[in-house]
């Protein structure tokens, strides 16, 4: 049983008149998990622009996110948003581990880019693009590990009895939103599934009944022993009574041959 909760929810418009994109501000960076424990992790929600725009949002280095360009063969597609006329949105998760081998993974302290290099003429397009005439790039900011979770069980006796404050959302634009309340914790049960083909059954018996099964088993190997005593027996008394009928036959054909003689 594996146990996650979520800590902040963040929200970003990803559509070229978002004013976090903007080249004289610095709302385009984006602070991560701050004052989570250990095992909280929070997530971003990015959401595909409904104004018609379509993107491919690359997870870049910063090499390519300050040239605007994709250089890897085999860049890491986070979102694509080609499908303008529904509502689709994208969930990052920042923990640093992943049981999923092809998502992202967000080491405390890391800094990680996004840039969509998209135009409305090419939508696979790899350099300038959006991220070049829009500026349409993000820095996420992974805080490091402040607050351990250990730390907070020897000082409250108990797992987790002592709540960390967050620093609030002051923001009133709708550039992004952040919600700041703790979720309730998700458990995930990871099932053991036996594999079982077509031609194959697999049962399984409680204590009780493999023990009645035994008794049953005694049981019935009983019965065959009888059965089998029985018979040897109808087979003695049969043979018996053969032999004395042949005996008798011989007699009478003795005594018959001696008259006629």
């Amino acid at each position: 049983c594996v146990s996650a909760a979520v800590g902040k929810t963040h929200f970003v418009y990803w559509n070229s008149t978002n004013p976090i994109f903007r080249i004289d501000n610095t709302d385009h960076i984006l602070d991560v998990n701050r004052g989570n424990l250990a095992s909280e992790h929070d997530q971003l929600h990015l959401m595909c622009p409904n104004s018609g725009e379509q993107h491919v949002v690359y997870s870049v280095t910063e090499e390519e996110y300050r040239a605007c360009r994709v250089t890897s063969p085999r860049p890491k597609i986070v979102a694509v948003c080609n499908q303008p006329d529904q509502f689709r949105y994208f969930t990052i998760t920042f923990r640093s581990f992943s049981p999923n081998p092809t998502a992202l993974e967000f080491k405390p302290g890391q800094s990680y880019y996004l840039i969509s290099t998209s135009t409305p003429m090419d939508l696979h397009r790899r350099a300038g693009g959006y991220c070049l005439t829009h500026n349409m790039k993000l820095v996420i900011k992974v805080a490091p590990n402040e607050v351990e979770e250990n730390s907070t069980k020897k000082a409250s006796g108990r797992p987790n009895a002592v709540t960390t404050s967050r620093p609030a959302d002051t923001s009133s634009s709708p550039r992004y939103q952040t919600t700041s309340q703790r979720s309730i914790p998700v458990y995930y049960y990871i099932t053991k599934k036996p594999a079982i083909h077509s031609s194959d059954y697999i049962y399984y018996y409680s204590p009780r009944d493999l023990f009645q099964l035994k008794q049953k088993a005694r049981k019935h190997d009983k019965s065959l022993g009888l059965e089998n005593e029985t018979y040897k027996a109808q087979r003695l008394t049969s043979g018996a009574g053969y032999a004395g009928l042949h005996l008798t036959s011989l007699i009478l054909v003795s005594v018959l041959y001696t008259l006629c003689a």
